[in-house]
């Protein structure tokens, strides 16, 4: 509001003669509330709007179209820079307020610009960067970055969203350009199964994307000297240090014998598969009454609690106990069982 009051001020001054009349008065006064008036109308439409929606959309892009777009912005801040100096010696009050107008307009033309082109440019950079050798010793003392390779099978599986949710990941998922290519590949295939799989990847790369938890990043990468996807990604891994997130075991093998790291979310479920199983036989000891149902209650050796059927009248005696369910819960697993043919 102060600010749009000064400029209408500003406005009526430069409009009035060198001895203002009564009236040129008046008229600069009224420039001044009417712009009051508006700046009170419209201050949260390009203040607080405006910084809610830009919030919003760094949050959602990826860590390289956020570079390009600072990048180009400080490109266009560059040029504004060098207009300054011609546009501030116009006449007032256009040169109070040109050489801020240009600046905002050339940041926001040069971000725009870069954002819509990164692409291209991150190709340019790479064709025309020399290349950086260090000593193997200096890159052993730089400790990795917590990253993670995503391959097809670990991303068409599903499964890494939810561990993703769970915060056991601790840095970004890398899904690169190639590993891209072949689930779009999959989705355009002539084949149903092959189809499905690749738009089943697809949805589920872009749901993780838009709930960046945690972040997924695209790598644009040339991997020279390899056909194939999983030669890529073990190249790739050897030269990020990180290791590949993956369902193929024939991938697992052949990057385990080169050294990568792998993470396999089939052996993650294995390591997290309940105790017990329903079917299960269990050889347990009867150490209290249940609340119901003539129950006995169990324990097994990690304290997992187990509801055995009709076992009332058998505490302090070892059964044998046959699991019919396992229950889980906020806190732990609940195990019901019955009494294996009546047999204690």
């Amino acid at each position: 509001m102060s600010l749009l009051a000064y400029i209408g001020h500003s406005v009526g001054q430069a409009l009035s003669s060198a001895q203002p009349t009564e009236n040129e008065l008046l008229a600069t006064q009224l420039l001044t509330l009417a712009g009051a008036g508006l700046g009170l109308l419209t201050t949260h439409r390009w203040t607080i709007e405006p910084a809610q929606r830009g919030i919003r959309y760094i949050k959602s892009i990826s860590i390289a179209e956020l570079t390009a777009i600072i990048f180009g912005a400080l490109i266009g801040l560059l040029l504004a820079l060098l207009l300054a100096v011609p546009l501030a010696q116009l006449p007032r009050p256009f040169g109070q307020f040109l050489p801020l107008a240009a600046a905002l307009a050339l940041a926001y033309l040069g971000a725009t610009i870069f954002s819509a082109r990164k692409k291209e440019l991150g190709a340019l950079l790479r064709s025309t960067r020399a290349p950086l050798v260090l000593p193997q010793q200096l890159l052993e003392g730089i400790p990795p970055a917590n990253r993670y390779l995503l391959d097809t099978s670990a991303i068409i599986d599903g499964r890494i969203a939810q561990v993703g949710k769970t915060g056991f990941i601790d840095g970004p998922l890398i899904v690169p350009n190639f590993v891209l290519n072949e689930l779009q590949t999959l989705a355009d295939s002539a084949d149903e199964l092959r189809r499905a799989k690749g738009r089943r990847g697809l949805d589920i790369l872009n749901t993780m994307q838009k709930e960046a938890s945690p972040p997924i990043e695209i790598a644009e990468v040339e991997i020279t000297g390899a056909q194939q996807v999983d030669d890529k990604l073990v190249i790739m891994a050897r030269q990020y240090r990180c290791p590949i997130i993956t369902n193929d075991h024939n991938l697992g093998r052949v990057a385990g014998l080169q050294g990568v790291k792998v993470l396999s979310l089939n052996q993650l479920s294995d390591a997290v598969r309940p105790p017990v199983v329903s079917g299960q036989e269990l050889r347990v000891l009867i150490r209290d009454i249940g609340r119901e149902r003539e129950q006995g209650i169990s324990f097994l050796d990690d304290g997992t609690m187990i509801v055995v059927e009709d076992a009332r009248r058998l505490i302090g005696q070892e059964v044998t106990a046959t699991v019919t369910r396992v229950h889980q819960t906020q806190t732990g697993r609940i195990v019901f069982a019955h009494l294996s043919n009546g047999k204690s």
